[in-house]
């Protein structure tokens, strides 16, 4: 079982590539999903949230309303912090349940790709992943994108503000692909990757 982790900040083409990968076989695992399922009702991170971000951040069902957590936790670098400081090791250990349960599987899957974009700002979850593909294009194409799907402009500069720089997740990365072009010239890259360097992995 191959498991590759794919980072990238909003924008890049996380989701684009995991698909792309899905649609190869592999079992594709959003941290993103994980990190929501601990917002529910009952879970011991409700509370810690609530008291570092106030009760504008419960939810009408006791637990966590994810627009009103994103809104304070990406106010600032040091709220953001904050909040991974709180979320980031439930979530490991949630990552790290699935991978071991897809591990002991009669027949595990040859390929595990987990999309996680906040993976230079958790470096124990590296460990994790035999390789780190990070998806990098410029803040002003990501922009571009982020505002094409429905964000605001400031919202989305205030998220990437927060968020590390494409060198930051380059120093952590086994392999780095650019998007900075269209969809198309993105699909020939991410084929020539897999063809290069996971294909023969899983022969």
């Amino acid at each position: 079982m191959y498991v590759l982790a794919i980072t990238g900040g909003i924008g890049a083409g996380k989701s684009t590539a995991a698909r792309f990968f899905a649609e190869r076989g592999a079992v594709v695992i959003d941290a993103d999903d994980l990190a929501k399922g601990l917002l529910r009702p009952g879970s011991p991170l409700v509370e810690p949230l609530v008291a570092a971000f106030g009760e504008g951040v419960r939810a009408a069902d006791g637990g966590i309303e994810p627009a009103a957590l994103a809104d304070a936790a990406f106010a600032s670098p040091e709220t953001a912090a904050r909040l991974n400081a709180i979320v980031h090791p439930a979530v490991y250990t949630a990552l790290a349940g699935a991978l071991d349960a897809l591990a002991v599987q009669a027949k595990p899957p040859r390929l595990v790709v987990v999309d996680v974009p906040l993976l230079y700002e958790a470096p124990r979850f590296v460990d994790l992943f035999d390789a780190v593909l990070a998806i990098s294009a410029s803040e002003d194409v990501r922009l571009e994108r982020v505002v094409a799907r429905g964000m605001s402009a400031e919202d989305a500069e205030r998220r990437m503000a927060c968020q590390a720089s494409d060198a930051e997740r380059r120093s952590i990365a086994d392999y780095v692909i650019e998007n900075d072009e269209d969809e198309a010239a993105f699909e020939r890259a991410l084929e020539e990757f897999f063809e290069r360097e996971i294909a023969p992995r899983l022969a």
